[in-house]
């Protein structure tokens, strides 16, 4: 294994940690889109899920191009029941630092984007979709930010502290469209799942944990674990 990422992979890291939130930025500036997209949930869970599916792909092509190891990145489970229950727990740790900061942006007064509440599914078709794609993300972004830009970040620098820093602050604002309590939100999610990988040395419990806070979320913990919201929209019947 590398004891310092190669310069492809540490230019891949560097792109991927500035890369994503300046996405996240544009789409951002694209708010009327993103209504317009909610009318179809379903398909716009598609093109996330497939971009995400692209990330971990390209993330997976650098790593093998550059020699890097699959268990350097977190690939690995020693023991299954165990990592399992740690992702349980990360959900839960993960849930209330969502639902402590939720409340303090009440307190403050803040309000959340009318974004958030757009992309949350209303019936049970789109609640499976959600799901599928709860699942993608958990998968794609751990190996993208706690996988390979943990490791490079905290391999360059010595310090795998620094890595939790700078990769949860990049995780933290591609979630830009979700405004200031989203980023706030998504950040202090991103430090529990890096938290997560430095101390089991595995990805496993933080995508089992990523997994339960999304689908937590999607399937009605929105209506608890986000401030109030700038717009209303009222559920569609279950199909």
């Amino acid at each position: 294994m590398p004891e310092t990422p190669t310069p492809i992979a540490a230019a891949y890291a560097l792109l991927l940690l500035i890369g994503m939130p300046l996405l996240a930025a544009l789409d951002a500036r694209r708010g009327a889109d993103l209504a317009a997209a909610a009318k179809h949930r379903r398909l716009l869970y598609v093109s996330v899920g497939a971009s995400l599916v692209v990330l971990g792909l390209v993330t997976l092509g650098v790593a093998a191009w550059q020699n890097v190891p699959a268990v350097a990145l977190g690939w690995r489970v020693d023991a299954p029941p165990a990592a399992l229950l740690q992702g349980l727990g990360v959900a839960a740790v993960g849930l209330l630092a969502a639902w402590l900061i939720t409340a303090a942006a009440r307190i403050a007064g803040l309000r959340e984007t009318g974004a958030v509440l757009l992309l949350m599914p209303r019936n049970a078709s789109e609640k499976r979709w959600f799901l599928a794609l709860s699942g993608i993300a958990a998968v794609c972004e751990e190996y993208a930010y706690r996988g390979f830009g943990l490791w490079a970040v905290s391999a360059w620098t010595g310090n795998p502290w620094l890595g939790v820093a700078l990769v949860s602050v990049s995780f933290g604002l591609a979630h830009g469209y979700q405004k200031l309590v989203g980023v706030v939100r998504a950040t202090a999610l991103g430090v529990v799942l890096a938290v997560t990988v430095i101390w089991t040395d595995s990805l496993f419990p933080s995508i089992v944990g990523h997994f339960w806070i999304n689908a937590a979320i999607g399937l009605g913990g929105w209506r608890y674990l986000h401030a109030n919201f700038d717009v209303d929209e009222p559920d569609e019947p279950e199909t």
